[in-house]
């Protein structure tokens, strides 16, 4: 397909063929230069990696200094009623933004940990059972899949054609035999949106749990974890949900809790339940009373970054204000605009969903003097290797595009 025939298809056909069901819209979209007073990171910068790291918002930063200041000066004054609303709001408020159920959804550190959790459970569904995933999977969970092929894992690791994963090299992979089918649902490296419904659905034909790592796409692009059949899934809060690091949210369907996908710790407190702890012996128990947690909440390790997760709550909030749709409508107009301006004999787009993911990747000659000539006019994109990698959110404007298409087609 031609670039213009590519582009001229149109931002509605791909919303509707997105990963799943849209949610609806709940606010118009705002103008950019609505949005970039929250973002003091854009006052001197063209920030174009979105996907690398969300800039903190205004929106953000409050929640981080209403945790301190209870931390600091104590429950007064309303302060512990809010950390008290985030938290009994936080999991509900991220269940809604990709399809889920409150119960479904618990709090993990980081994108990783809830894939770990996933990986831990490969014996318990398949003694020995295989691991199948992609090339186009995060390379930091690669790295740690490669690590366990080399301590004697069976790990299969599919590698793309032309910049994408087809269903069936996958299918090839997933046999009886396999456990768990991990994968990146947006890839970081260009934004590829995996088939996830059909995958999950051999996936689970063959007996096997299927996770996604969500980290590019919460936020960002409309999901429903339970049309795509998504056993688990994780993310960080750092990337579009507008967080920090060291806070994230795991999601586990709840037909495979405490199933296929085990308890691994059970969080809680335990309370001795004989004299001299208590008056009274409470028939109903043993000699502790033991209450395990019944939802995704099973699954935490105990105590967490709440003051990251306040941040989260609050580009949560704000995030259902905007909508998602808008916010995946203004990433993907700001790269078809880009896509429309390079010249595509130096810069080929390896991005094969550039219509429905906020990513869009190049293949660039001379990257250590373009990063050069990118730093000097102050615009920051993801440089990895030979690639370049934007990744516009709703306070970039058209301006920015500009500027950057500018440099690049400048650079020889």
């Amino acid at each position: 397909m031609k670039r213009r025939e590519f582009i001229a298809s149109g931002l509605s056909c791909s919303l509707a063929a997105s990963a799943g069901r849209n949610q609806p819209v709940t606010a118009p979209t705002p103008e950019p230069q609505d949005l970039r007073s929250a973002f003091p990171r854009l006052r001197d910068e063209v920030y174009l990696n979105a996907a690398g790291l969300m800039p903190l918002g205004a929106f953000s930063k409050a929640g981080l200094q209403r945790y301190m200041a209870f931390q600091e000066t104590g429950p007064d004054e309303g302060r512990d009623d809010y950390i008290g609303d985030m938290w009994s709001r936080i999991r509900g408020l991220f269940a809604k933004t990709i399809g889920a159920d409150e119960a479904e959804i618990g709090l993990v550190h980081c994108t990783k940990a809830g894939e770990q959790i996933a990986l831990d459970a490969v014996d318990h569904i398949r003694q020995g059972g295989a691991i199948v995933t992609n090339d186009l999977h995060f390379s930091g969970s690669l790295h740690n899949l490669i690590g366990l092929r080399k301590a004697g894992r069976d790990v299969r690791i599919v590698k793309a054609r032309n910049w994408r994963t087809p269903v069936e090299d996958m299918a090839a992979a997933i046999d009886e035999r396999t456990a768990v089918v991990a994968l990146t649902l947006v890839s970081n490296v260009n934004g590829h949106l995996a088939d996830i419904k059909e995958i999950a659905k051999i996936a689970h034909a063959r007996g096997a749990l299927v996770y996604a790592d969500i980290i590019q796409a919460a936020g960002v692009v409309p999901l429903d974890m339970r049309e795509m059949d998504i056993d688990i899934a994780a993310c960080s809060c750092y990337k579009w949900l507008y967080g920090v690091y060291g806070s994230g949210f795991l999601y586990v369907r709840k037909a495979v809790q405490g199933g296929l996908l085990p308890d691994r710790l059970f969080p809680g407190r335990a309370h001795p339940n004989y004299p001299p702890w208590i008056d009274e012996v409470n028939p109903e128990y043993g000699e502790f009373e033991y209450r395990p947690k019944d939802n995704a909440a099973r699954y935490e390790p105990g105590h967490v970054n709440y003051m990251g997760y306040c941040a989260a709550y609050e580009g949560l909030k704000w995030l259902a204000r905007i909508g998602v749709e808008n916010a995946l409508k203004r990433s993907v107009a700001l790269n078809q605009r880009l896509v429309e301006k390079l010249d595509a004999k130096k810069y080929v787009c390896i991005s094969p969903d550039i219509d429905r993911t906020p990513i869009a990747t190049f293949i660039a000659k001379d990257i250590a003097n373009l990063r050069k000539k990118l730093a000097a006019a102050k615009i920051t994109v993801s440089i990895s290797g030979n690639r370049i990698r934007v990744s516009p959110a709703l306070y970039n404007n058209e301006a920015d595009i500009d500027a950057l298409s500018a440099v690049l087609n400048a650079h020889s």
